[in-house]
């Protein structure tokens, strides 16, 4: 009985074996053809997938938002050229297929048990692929490659627009048809991406200008270099620009309306354009002669000759200077060229530091940076003998001490003396006793500006040559 039981035991235990052997067998003829379980690329699983399956579904789903499936691919060249093709034209498509070959051949299907216990894990991203006669098919039919193969007459010539020129070029670079390719080539060679470009803006073959249109380029680059040009005038607080687009009106055009040259190959100003633009100028930056309004020290508004020494804009030798700018091209920063120049800037000449003379109420008032340091009585031109102390903005223009002032029937000595006008100035007058009230009328003085000896010592160690003066009734 005992034999019999270990002989039935062993029976079955065969039996066990054969079974699970054939199970075995038959779980491993199933991994043959799919890749095992626990098989995982890019953190999905494709256990039980053929490498087809599992290219498309790795190729769909690649990547956080990005779906392979639908490829878009365009070519972009130069001067915002840009063309869009349908992938299919060139047999494109993303797929996985030869990283999954590789790795399914690595699998072994008897391994099975190993990855079911411990799943495996790889990364790998979808390659490009396309047919390559269909890939240069696409480039020859690209609309700019067309176009640069059609005939054509080679034309370059200068076009009036409005106040302006324009450069008309229909010879250009054309599509390189064979470097399009390699670009094509080694951009899908890289690992897909869902919208692919292909930017051959460096992929062109030079073109060649006949030398018959040589004349016509030079012309057009020394056109360019005026409409280039900017001169920005500044001088504190004044500044002004020229703006060398507006000024190619100023260019002399011969009966074809392009701009003439003279016998050094420049162009030809207007001379008339450029003084109106100089005159301009001296509008925003002279300060010399013309009128002021001043406001008296009662409110009232008063309007006085301007005789400082201001500066003038020396438009001659600044309209050589502009057309020279404009020619030679570029922005230049700087001030304008003076004829001559003094204190003040701005149409405010007076600026915060001068001297008042109210001579309707025989007062002198002395501001620096605008706070009044001096102030004082005085007695101006006797108004009866025509002798008036005249109206207008001067400028302290010559100081000296211990001077005698001689006139026709006169010679007088002063400590202090501050020419204003031609033989104007002011001074003491240590002859008087009395300053102010209406002396002027009857017993003034023969034109200048009387003041106390002490009052004209502290003026004249304070005030500096060039200082402005008002006077006014």
């Amino acid at each position: 009985m005992l034999k019999k039981a270990v002989k039935i035991t062993i029976i079955i235990l065969i039996g066990i074996i054969i079974v699970i052997g054939a199970g075995y067998g038959v779980i491993c003829g199933f991994y043959s053809g799919v890749f095992l379980c626990g098989t995982y690329v890019n953190g999905r699983d494709i256990s039980g997938m053929t490498v087809e399956q599992a290219s498309g579904y790795l190729t769909d789903t690649y990547g956080e938002g990005m779906d392979l499936s639908d490829l878009s691919l365009t070519f972009q060249g130069r001067d915002g050229y840009s063309e869009s093709i349908d992938p299919e034209n060139i047999g494109l498509k993303a797929d996985m297929n030869a990283y999954l070959e590789e790795l399914k051949n690595s699998q072994k299907p008897y391994e099975w048990p190993v990855y079911f216990m411990y799943p495996t894990g790889y990364r790998s991203s979808p390659l490009l692929t396309f047919d390559e006669d269909m890939l240069k098919s696409a480039i020859r039919g690209l609309n700019c490659v067309k176009e640069a193969k059609k005939d054509k007459t080679d034309l370059i010539e200068i076009r009036r627009e409005g106040n302006g020129f324009t450069l008309f070029n229909n010879i250009e670079d054309t599509p390189d048809e064979e470097a399009i390719y390699d670009r094509a080539v080694e951009i899908l060679g890289k690992t897909a991406v869902r919208d692919i470009v292909i930017d051959f803006t460096d992929c062109y073959i030079p073109h060649e200008i006949p030398e018959k249109f040589n004349d016509t380029l030079s012309l057009y680059d020394k056109i360019s270099r005026v409409a280039s040009s900017k001169i920005k005038y500044s001088d504190s607080p004044l500044s002004y620009e020229l703006d060398g687009s507006k000024c190619l009106s100023w260019l002399v055009t011969g009966n074809d309306g392009l701009p003439i040259l003279d016998e050094n190959g420049e162009l030809v100003f207007d001379e008339t354009k450029v003084e109106q633009c100089t005159e301009k100028l001296a509008e925003v930056f002279d300060t010399s002669g013309g009128v002021i309004n001043w406001k008296k020290q009662n409110g009232e508004i008063v309007t006085l000759n301007n005789q400082m020494q201001g500066y003038s804009v020396d438009q001659e030798n600044e309209a050589l200077r502009i057309k020279e700018s404009l020619l030679r091209g570029g922005v230049m920063e700087r001030s304008p060229i003076y004829s001559q120049m003094g204190p003040g800037r701005g149409r405010d000449v007076v600026g915060k530091t001068y001297i008042e003379v109210d001579m309707g109420s025989q007062k002198l008032y002395y501001y620096v940076d605008g706070a009044l340091k001096l102030k004082t009585d005085v007695v101006t031109g006797n108004i009866r003998r025509g002798n008036g102390t005249p109206e207008k903005l001067c400028y302290v223009y010559f100081k000296q001490k211990n001077r005698t002032l001689h006139g026709a029937n006169y010679a007088t000595f002063v400590y202090y003396w501050m020419a204003v006008t031609g033989h104007i100035g002011i001074h003491d007058a240590t002859w008087r006793s009395k300053f102010g009230g209406e002396i002027y009328k009857t017993d003034g003085s023969h034109g200048c500006i009387n003041i106390p000896k002490n009052m004209a010592a502290q003026l004249y160690d304070i005030v500096e040559v060039g200082t402005p003066c008002v006077l006014y009734y």
